[in-house]
């Protein structure tokens, strides 16, 4: 390997994601030992084992006892652009082709938030639910799903079936409508609470990627606000 200043590990690192995103290793596929790659790279095991440690933590690749390291589920990709079009979670699994899951993991009913009740236009004392999910891609935990309506609105969504199903397609069912895009999407990084890092296996402290959507339908009114943790490593946004 050539001098330069970016950290051997770190250039193995790069290289072995690069060949995972690129499809050379598949969703599956078995990579290189420790010793194939150190001999490959011409650095010593520990140089490789930090590379693949790090590259398991960010959820490329997972290491099977007795069996060796393999690529782990893809990555959730969204494109970030300058339109106001969404991308469900489950349609951006579709376009991995990995497959969608959802566990409920609470449903409250709160009094409405400042800005909760400015976005739906309800006088204080209204009451909101709040349905939360932890969804996953191939059985990957990939993001703690907030979403937050009206009570009001959808009372029948504090029972409806909600595993391993479309939270859209549910509200469009009781509200006649459905969240067509959003007025405005924040995100911002936040660390992972204790609670979180059980429920997306990942440590408590590790980087999440916040997101907060309002969302409105084709006629411009408003039908949920969407406030979702994805696992920094499982999940990226392309600029």
């Amino acid at each position: 390997m050539g001098t330069t200043a970016t950290p051997l590990y770190q250039q193995i690192y790069d290289d072995l994601k690069a060949a995972i995103k690129g499809g050379t290793y598949k969703n599956g596929d078995r990579i290189p030992s420790e010793a194939e790659l150190s001999q490959s790279y011409g650095v010593s095991r520990i140089t490789v084992r930090r590379a693949i440690e790090d590259l398991c933590s960010d959820g490329f690749l997972v290491k099977m006892q007795g069996r060796g390291t393999f690529v782990g589920t893809r990555h959730i990709s969204r494109q970030l652009s300058r339109t106001r079009d969404i991308s469900t979670f489950t349609r951006m699994c579709q376009e991995i082709g990995a497959r969608p899951g959802a566990r409920v993991i609470d449903r409250q009913i709160t009094p409405g938030r400042p800005d909760e009740l400015e976005f739906f236009g309800l006088a204080e004392g209204a009451l909101m639910l709040l349905v939360r999910r932890v969804r996953s891609a191939d059985g990957l935990p990939v993001c703690d799903e907030r979403v937050i309506l009206p009570y009001d609105w959808a009372p029948d969504l504090l029972t409806e079936p909600l595993e391993d199903a479309s939270m859209f397609d549910a509200i469009e069912r009781m509200l006649g409508r459905r969240p067509d895009h959003h007025t405005a999407w924040t995100i911002s990084a936040v660390k992972a609470t204790t609670e979180q890092a059980q429920l997306l296996e990942v440590s408590a402290g590790d980087p999440l990627i916040y997101s907060v959507a309002d969302y409105v339908g084709a006629d411009g009114k408003p039908v949920c606000i969407g406030r979702d943790y994805f696992v920094g490593g499982r999940y990226e946004i392309d600029l």
